[in-house]
């Protein structure tokens, strides 16, 4: 019985799509995607459980044989479903590809307009791309992005 369930995961693979608005980001086959998502950080494999979630603010990293790829990324979604991981979120940079002194100035660009605005309503979404510039330059920082 045991060798019936190995045998049948052998032939199977685990798929991961990162898509922003503009366009796919990461779409190829994978050996393990970690990600923050609400209930904490969570790894997938093959065969992984059907989940459902919100993924947070943070990083995300993708195992490939021996290699491995980090994207920064904003909030979004997050979806497993037959060995299919898919990351919906708004922005989503290669480690490598981060700019921090761009990425602080977008920090520092939102810093002053928090100082300026009156709304509530608009002080939500300046907090909310704060929060994605300072992890960029924490990716970029932690993982290998210029600056």
């Amino acid at each position: 019985m045991a060798e019936d369930r190995e045998e049948r995961r052998e032939g199977r693979q685990l798929f991961c799509r990162i898509i922003t608005p503009e366009e796919p980001v990461f779409d190829d086959e994978v050996d393990l995607v970690i990600a923050r998502i609400a209930d904490g950080e969570l790894g997938v494999l093959v065969d992984h459980a059907p989940t459902v979630s919100t993924v947070e603010i943070g990083d995300v990293r993708i195992q490939q044989g021996e290699e491995w790829s980090v994207y920064a990324t904003s909030d979004g979604f997050f979806k497993v479903s037959e060995n299919l991981v898919q990351i919906l979120v708004e922005e989503a940079v290669p480690a490598e590809e981060i700019d921090a002194a761009e990425a602080e100035s977008r920090v520092e660009e939102a810093e002053r307009q928090l100082s300026e605005i009156s709304e509530e309503d608009d002080r939500e979404e300046i907090l909310r791309r704060q929060r994605v510039g300072e992890n960029l330059v924490r990716v970029a920082r932690k993982y290998g992005g210029e600056g």
